[in-house]
């Protein structure tokens, strides 16, 4: 049996690799049908389109590639399967230098035994 944060990192490496390929649709399908995202300077978006509008957006901005970094997660209510992850990101340009970097909380849900993320708050520290 996986650990919880080995179970969050592969979704996490999952997500890494869905980037790279600059599929933000796909990237939507890591989310919950009931998702919402915050991101920073933005109103709460909610639901898989809006997330992949959110990606999009960065892919569309120049953002090719993300490295994610966990620094920690932990179990909210293991009877109902919420976990929280706390962590920071580095988007990088197609030349390989920064385009943003920030930190990030995820409340992930366990949805037909897969971690999905459920709300996803992420800021920017440029």
């Amino acid at each position: 049996m996986c650990s919880l944060r080995s179970e969050i990192e592969k979704a996490n490496a999952q997500f890494m690799t869905i980037f790279k390929q600059q599929d933000a649709t796909a990237l939507s399908e890591l989310y919950s049908s009931d998702c919402k995202v915050l991101p920073t300077g933005c109103d709460v978006v909610e639901g898989k389109a809006g997330v992949a509008k959110v990606f999009q957006g960065v892919m569309s901005a120049g953002a090719v590639t993300v490295e994610l970094k966990i620094d920690e997660v932990e179990p909210l209510d293991a009877n109902i399967g919420l976990a929280y992850e706390r962590s920071h990101y580095t988007f990088y340009k197609s030349d390989g230098s920064v385009f943003n970097h920030g930190k990030y909380v995820v409340i992930w849900k366990k949805v037909d035994g897969k971690w999905l993320l459920y709300t996803d708050i992420f800021n920017s520290n440029t």
